[in-house]
């Protein structure tokens, strides 16, 4: 039997998918606030913000890493969850924080963390899974790449000037690391199958092949709003072997780039095309 329908709360942190319109106006809002903080702010201060951006990757990483949002609870002092993850008091309480400016934790006027709706979505048993983005992006191999971006160098894929071959075959030699992958991509394939949901009418769709849809969690959870659709993701066989487990999802080992698999009325494409 399959499971019942995810919750957009657990995917995206609200009850419903917001309207088309409504998600337009506030990121339009969003952006006008970001370009007025811009336009406000003094040159050095904007060069500096821009290159400081780094820190808040490196200390929400390290958050994670010695497991500050699995453990964060319910108030506590900084003191209390050193102790509790092992970490160094004096520098933890300095990476709470940036953490606090950030969103990520809340800081009392006594000087206890609060945990945030943030702190929720990166614990490692939030059913979103957003916290395999931070565990995959916080990877040395993705970091280095990033390092290796350059306008002037001759070289025209970071990732394996850095890591010495290209991002899915040293993937293939690095499973753990292909685990973090598929769990992040999982994250925004929930997210991307409630858009899809909502977007399109699928009364007239039920035979879904997914095109490189990786473990099949975007099929799966759309499976889920589907009582009468099936469906079946194509993906390279070591990708197929991890596909998750549904009564209507089959997972088919394939190359799209040789041939796609006939019989279906709906072809999916999503987050695949801008790889190669």
């Amino acid at each position: 039997m399959s499971n019942p329908p995810v919750k957009p709360a657990d995917v995206i942190g609200v009850p419903f998918l917001p309207p088309a319109r409504l998600s337009t106006s506030v990121t339009s809002v969003r952006a006008g606030i970001a370009r007025l903080m811009g336009r406000t702010a003094p040159p050095p201060v904007a060069i500096l913000d821009s290159l400081f951006g780094i820190l808040d990757h490196r200390v929400l990483v390290a958050l994670c890493e010695v497991g500050v949002p699995d453990l964060l609870t319910g108030p506590v002092t900084p003191a209390e969850l050193a102790r509790r993850t092992g970490s160094d008091p004096e520098r933890l309480e300095r990476l709470l924080r940036l953490a606090a400016l950030n969103g990520w934790v809340r800081i009392e006027r006594r000087g206890r963390v609060r945990p945030t709706r943030i702190t929720e979505f990166l614990r490692r048993d939030h059913p979103g899974g957003w916290r395999a983005w931070v565990d995959f992006i916080g990877g040395s191999e993705v970091t280095s790449a990033v390092a290796a971006l350059s306008a002037g160098s001759p070289a025209n894929d970071p990732f394996r000037a850095a890591n010495g071959s290209p991002f899915f075959d040293w993937m293939a030699e690095n499973p753990d690391r292909w685990a973090s992958f598929d769990g992040a991509m999982a994250a925004g394939a929930r997210m991307h199958a409630l858009a899809l949901l909502a977007a399109v009418e699928w009364s007239e769709h039920s035979r879904i092949c997914d095109v490189g849809g990786g473990t099949g969690e975007l099929l799966t959870t759309m499976l889920r709003y589907l009582p009468e659709a099936t469906g079946t993701v194509l993906d390279l066989p070591d990708v197929v072997a991890r596909a998750a487990q549904h009564d209507r999802l089959a997972a088919r080992a394939g190359d799209m780039f040789h041939e796609a698999p006939g019989g279906f009325d709906t072809y999916l494409l999503v987050n695949v095309l801008h790889d190669w």
